[in-house]
């Protein structure tokens, strides 16, 4: 028995012996070498996350990626200077309320709202305004808090991402905080627990969430006790940030941010309260500019005003541009010759259709009826058509899909879209429709009316397409993604859409569209054109709808410049205007080209 005894001690403890080895062992290399290494995910050391258990901060720069435009100009993020406020342990002494009253001073702020706000500091806060946001300090104030260098407030590089103003860039997006992204992290229960990281909602933002959201914040901190108190000592405050050169990463998006602001100046001046203007490459599709109305204040989003909406996504009844696809249509089929000749008594007959010249344009060509609008011309060509026939040439030309940069198994997602919340758009209201072949519903779809939606992107990128021939371009808004160091993550490629099952329009097909909408500025609606600073060609467009039970117009214009060689695309929409009113959506082109041609010629 004694020996059996014996026995079972040795064997604990040489097991007991065994697990103290190994637990000594692990507490070794934590110590020795895993506290030096950066932790998962986190981009701080285990020697780092040990200490932010004991501190309390805010977060000067959430770590997020950036925007530049085409030229590297900024699009968001720029480091200022706000003022922090740092508790004091053991309340504040007679010196140190001499002091309060200088930096109330500095700050110009009430010294009794000043001491109200310290007495009541447990962790480090900035100086906010009333919308929250931290108050910026000019250059002189910076100056005079650091020469003064007192413990308790602290002038501190912040990072704004937005300026707080309004503008058409609905397509960069915005953030906010979203409950089902809340952060579960030790690293994030550093600074307020819960931590709600505000995250991508909209936009580029949005759609580009996985890649922007970076490695951690940079935060500014002073240690607490287990009661969450300041500690005293000599500590202060503490700037904790990620320790990777290589992030946040930058996105080098295709937008002219000069054209852009330009543009929404001019919207604003036209007095557009309502619409779009998108402004494509003619020779790839990128995106030059996209503006958007009414403008949207990145920093303070209403959901119920819906502003935040880009209007060059959506899609609006098209009105008359849409006659170049049944155009389109027509000379692909062999129903109709340019010159072919047509009676316009400005009443159709049927369906009642009516031209909008009340009186009739009289005889004229196909060509001519192109260049004038003729609805009873379309509607007669429309006739010798079936509505598959219609419906396959809008899709060949990108209408009725998304036609933004898209890609399955993309940079880490399933699904990789650019453009947030794109929509399709429609050319019939359902399939049954386009089998039912309604001569009516046909007549009516032919010149843009009806179940016909187009996007303002898809009306641009239609004319990039003509001028390729025919082929469909996928526009970009961003073109390469890279890391802080420069090196390159990903470039966006140029591509095409690709839909074996629909046939494209012949080149020559795309040839005469592009003669016809010569003419439409030379001898058509878009005469006023002929005083632009360039050579311009395109297609008017004016669309019937209710509003609220009331009658109003869409107004269109989409067409490219200069003819003899293209420099950009461009469709403007002006949305729910009164039927009364003048064709502003013209003289908006022709504004919008004339400071291309003006922005071009200093190049």
């Amino acid at each position: 028995m004694d020996l059996l005894r014996k026995r079972r001690i040795f064997f604990t403890l040489l097991l007991l012996g065994g697990l103290l080895a190994v637990l000594m062992f692990r507490l070794g290399y934590i110590q020795l070498v895993r506290v030096n290494q950066e932790v998962l995910e986190t981009g701080r050391t285990m020697r780092e996350m040990s200490v932010l258990q004991r501190e309390q901060g805010i977060i000067l720069d959430p770590g997020r990626g950036q925007f530049l435009d085409r030229h590297h100009k900024s699009l968001t993020g720029k480091m200022v200077y706000v003022p922090v406020l740092f508790p004091l342990p053991d309340g504040i002494t007679e010196e140190q309320r001499s002091e309060l009253l200088e930096m109330a001073g500095i700050l110009n702020i009430n010294p009794d709202t000043l001491w109200t706000k310290w007495n009541a500091l447990t962790s480090p806060e900035w100086w906010t305004l009333a919308s929250g946001e931290p108050r910026i300090l000019t250059s002189l104030e910076v100056e005079a808090i650091q020469v003064k260098n007192v413990g308790m407030i602290k002038a501190l590089p912040y990072m704004k991402r937005y300026i707080d103003s309004e503008n058409g860039r609905q397509w960069l997006g915005y953030l906010a905080e979203l409950p089902e992204k809340t952060a579960k992290s030790k690293l994030h229960q550093e600074v307020k627990d819960p931590f709600n990281v505000k995250s991508g909602a909209g936009g580029l933002e949005r759609t580009l969430e996985p890649l922007l959201k970076g490695l951690g914040p940079t935060i500014v901190s002073n240690m607490v006790d287990g009661h969450k108190q300041p500690l005293n000592g000599t500590l202060g405050a503490r700037v904790i940030a990620p320790h990777n050169p290589r992030y946040p990463l930058n996105v080098e998006t295709t937008i002219d941010i000069d054209l852009q602001e330009q543009i929404e100046k001019i919207t604003k001046e036209a007095g557009v309260t309502e619409g779009a203007v998108v402004v494509l490459d003619a020779k790839n599709a990128d995106v030059v500019a996209m503006v958007s109305r009414p403008f949207y204040n990145p920093q303070r989003i209403s959901l119920e005003k819906n502003e935040w909406a880009n209007q060059a996504l959506k899609a609006a009844v098209p009105g008359s541009i849409f006659k170049i696809i049944t155009a389109a249509a027509a000379l692909e089929q062999g129903v109709v010759h340019p010159q072919e000749k047509f009676h316009c008594t400005g009443h159709y007959g049927k369906y009642g259709l009516s031209c909008w010249k009340t009186e009739g344009h009289g005889t004229l060509t196909f060509a001519e009826g192109f260049a004038k609008s003729c609805n009873i011309a379309f509607a007669e060509v429309a006739s010798r058509l079936n509505s598959k026939q219609i419906a396959d040439a809008a899709e060949s030309l990108g209408l009725g899909r998304t036609v933004g940069f898209e890609k399955d198994h993309y940079l880490g997602q399933d699904h990789f879209h650019l453009f947030d919340h794109e929509e399709k758009g429609r050319i019939f209201n359902t399939k049954e429709s386009i089998q039912l072949n309604d001569e009516g519903t046909r007549i009516q779809t032919a010149i843009g009316q009806r179940d016909v939606q187009v996007t303002p992107l898809q009306a641009a990128n239609l004319m990039v397409t003509l001028l390729h021939g025919g082929k469909v371009q996928s526009p970009r808004i961003v073109s390469h993604i890279h890391y802080a160091d420069g090196s390159l993550l990903a470039e966006i490629p140029q591509q095409r859409l690709l839909d074996k099952n629909v046939p494209a329009i012949h080149k020559s097909t795309a040839s005469k569209l592009l003669e016809f909408m010569d003419k439409v500025v030379e001898e058509g609606t878009g005469q006023t054109l002929n005083e632009a600073s360039w050579h311009l060609a395109g297609k008017s467009g004016t669309a019937q709808v209710m509003q609220n039970k009331v009658k109003r117009n869409h107004q269109w214009f989409i067409g490219y410049g200069p003819v003899e060689s293209p420099e950009y695309a461009v469709a403007v929409l002006i949305k729910n205007v009164s039927p009364s009113s003048k064709h502003k959506a013209t003289s908006l082109f022709k504004q919008v080209m004339d400071m291309l041609a003006k922005t071009h010629s200093k190049l």
